[in-house]
């Protein structure tokens, strides 16, 4: 790998301007530039960094844990440790390094894919104090040669013709597209004219190579276009086909995509349709949905075959009459249908009418009935011709979407979270009741004010661009702070969709409520880390804390010692005394102890009745003194039920070289060895 040396953004500590100038250009930079110290904290960051992990500022961050707040991880989303982690190594190595791909996170919690260099930055004496680190978010252009990919297996596989030009020359095809022309090979198709794959003239006398530059300059324009046209093959055959004309912009430029399918069969069938529709037409020129006729004078009433269907009986089962009729008419509505057949049979109106009626098996369904009258010469009505449509779906459809309709304001009003219903301007069109609780806003105030003024002014910046790329990009999520009606600023996690209504275009939210959610990641991060007995360090934090002071002392040339103890006969306080008595022994050996040792020492909770106690800066000679001061402050203190206890102490120095687990075989083999010896002692190894 080439290093960090060969970014274009970074140069040489040598070779820097002015400082200035530096800043200046380290600011202006699109790729994202940040430095640490040899702890991982933050010494700077320029505003490409600050914004691509989504920093409020570089202020905000500075000092702070990088490793932590960046979750620093492999390809596969895997965090790193601190000791595995390639910016750390460099540190530890002081030699450059350029990593193909890794992920990192946004301060949300968004993932991005990154391509990353890093170099170690030293002091005047040649040792490290740091590294710079240049970033680049390479997500996009990691899902662009996915879909690509996808792309390919995706032409090769289709069953229909896919030709690829630039209006020039065809310059891929795939499988399909050679079966349907007659080509051999696909050098037989590229490279050729796209227009050599057609007549000169298509069936309406256009000019083919006209008629396609103006497809082609309307598919460029709007995306994508969709026509029939006579095709030409290589073996001089014209066919009929449906064409999808689509802009396909790649990193050379627009080209144009044509998909093709021979609808040479498809007409045929459909012009057999259409000639089928005409004759059913002529047919149903009467009937239309379902068609009846009454006569008057006899009674009789002639129903088509599905107005029997409508009235759940079998075609030309019966031929009923008017009362027969009726009776099939729900009881509710009869009276309405009476008396619009008796206003028509009087006056000759037509009518239109809906009711519901009744089957032989017991359902109901709702029918629109249409009727006109035949009157005579004299104006006496002879027959009644009319039509009747099954609406049942319709009207339940409708009734459906009433109830929804309702439903909706019904829950939105009972969510605990708020929605809101913002205009593109990013006011307030609606809003459910929680909304009016949380803000203590009444209806006039909140109609038309601006969403952001209720909101912790420290994030209505990233809020407007929230509301930006909502309305943009189609949906968008943010943590901010809303301000209740006593002023307090409660977190919510904020949901915003682009949603198009009848009145246009608007931004509908969700917010809900994650005061809990941020208290219990805080209690959960300090569980993680701490012995849930004592409160103190557990033994995955102590492991923690000793490799960092392991590289400390590597780095510096420091000392530091590592004491471990436990309680003699703690197995008898147990037996005799019950485990409760022996937590309560264990959680005043911790506060016994914290109170012994120094500010800067560490004392952890190994396991069981185990203690680990880390002494920076202190050399094996001190390290016992104090681990004998510690054993005798022990020994005088009263324990609740055993009384007096006594404990044996281990004591070891950090070796240059040694790993961790060899500092801690020797440590226990020391404290192995003050048992051996007779307990209530402590030993250095």
């Amino acid at each position: 790998m080439s290093g960090v040396e060969d970014h274009p953004h970074i140069s040489r500590p040598g070779a820097l301007p002015e400082p200035d100038l530096s800043r200046l250009l380290l600011e202006n930079l699109a790729t994202g530039v940040f430095g640490v110290d040899v702890e991982g904290r933050f010494t700077f960051l320029n505003r490409a960094a600050t914004r691509l992990f989504g920093f409020s500022s570089p202020e905000a961050v500075l000092g702070k844990d990088s490793h932590s707040l960046t979750n620093h991880g492999d390809e596969e989303g895997i965090r790193y440790t601190v000791m595995d982690c390639p910016i750390h190594r460099v540190m530890v190595t002081g030699r450059p390094l350029e990593v193909g791909t890794d992920t990192f996170r946004r301060i949300d919690g968004s993932p991005f894919f990154a391509r990353y260099y890093a170099a170690p930055l030293f002091d005047r004496s040649g040792d490290v104090h740091g590294a710079v680190v240049a970033i680049e978010d390479i997500t996009e252009s990691l899902l662009r040669e996915r879909t690509l990919t996808q792309y390919k297996a995706v032409f090769d596989a289709s069953r229909d013709a896919i030709l690829l030009h630039d209006r020039r020359a065809i310059i891929d095809c795939n499988p399909a597209s050679l079966e349907l022309f007659g080509a051999p090979s696909p050098a037989d198709l590229i490279g050729r004219h796209p227009g050599s794959c057609s007549p000169e003239l298509q069936p309406d006398g256009r000019s083919s190579r006209e008629t396609a530059e103006e497809f082609a300059e309307q598919a460029l324009a709007e995306g994508s276009v969709a026509y029939e046209w006579m095709c030409l093959g290589l073996n001089g055959r014209t066919f009929s086909s449906e064409v999808l004309l689509s802009r396909v912009d790649l990193p050379e430029g627009p080209f144009l995509q044509a998909v093709i399918r021979d609808i040479t069969e498809r007409q045929r069938a459909e012009r057999a349709l259409r000639r089928s529709r005409a004759e059913l037409a002529a047919a149903q020129e009467l009937a239309h949905l379902g068609n009846w006729v009454w006569d008057i004078g006899t009674d009789a009433i002639n129903w088509s075959d599905e107005v029997f269907r409508i009235f759940g009986l079998g075609p030309g089962s019966r031929q009923p009459g008017y009362e027969d009729f009726l009776q099939q008419v729900h009881p509710d509505d009869r009276e309405r249908v009476e008396n619009s057949v008796a206003s028509s049979l009087k006056g000759g109106s037509e009518y239109d009418l809906e009711y519901r009626i009744l089957r032989p098996d017991g359902s109901q369904r709702t029918v629109q009935e249409r009727v006109r009258v035949v009157q005579d010469s004299e104006g006496r009505a002879l027959r009644l011709r009319g039509t009747v449509q099954d609406v049942t779906d319709r009207r339940q459809l409708e009734d459906q979407l009433r109830y929804q309709r309702d439903l909706v304001e019904t829950v939105l009003d009972g969510l605990p979270a708020i929605f809101f219903l913002l205009d593109t301007e990013g006011r307030l069109v609606r809003w459910n009741h929680n909304l009016e609780k949380v803000t203590g806003l009444l209806s006039d105030q909140t109609q038309g004010r601006p969403f952001i003024e209720l909101v912790d002014s420290l994030d209505r910046k990233r809020l407007e661009g929230a509301i930006v790329l909502t309305l943009s990009e189609g949906s968008s999520e943010i943590e901010a702070g809303v301000r209740d009606h006593e002023g307090r600023i409660t977190p919510y996690f904020l949901t915003c969709n682009r949603v198009e209504l009848e009145g246009g275009t608007f931004l509908a939210g969700f917010g809900v409520d994650i005061s809990d959610r941020k208290r219990l990641e805080k209690e959960l991060a300090r569980r993680a880390s701490h012995d849930h007995l004592t409160g103190l360090y557990n033994r995955w934090k102590f492991e923690e804390v000793l490799q960092l002071e392991i590289e400390r002392a590597r780095r510096y040339a420091t000392q530091f010692s590592v004491v471990m103890f436990d309680i003699d006969h703690f197995k008898r306080v147990n037996d005799e005394f019950g485990h409760d008595v022996g937590d309560q022994v264990l959680k005043r050996i911790g506060e016994v102890v914290g109170q012994q040792i120094r500010r800067t020492d560490i004392l952890a909770r190994w396991g069981g009745e185990e203690f680990m106690l880390l002494l920076s800066e202190t050399g094996v000679d001190h390290a016992l003194q104090l681990a004998e001061a510690t054993r005798r402050r022990v020994g005088e203190t009263d324990f609740p039920g055993p009384g007096r206890l006594a404990i044996s102490l281990g004591v070891t120095e950090y070796r240059p070289g040694e790993t961790v687990s060899t500092l801690l075989k020797r440590v226990d083999t020391a404290m192995y060895e003050a048992k051996q010896g007779g307990r209530n002692r402590s030993v250095a190894a």
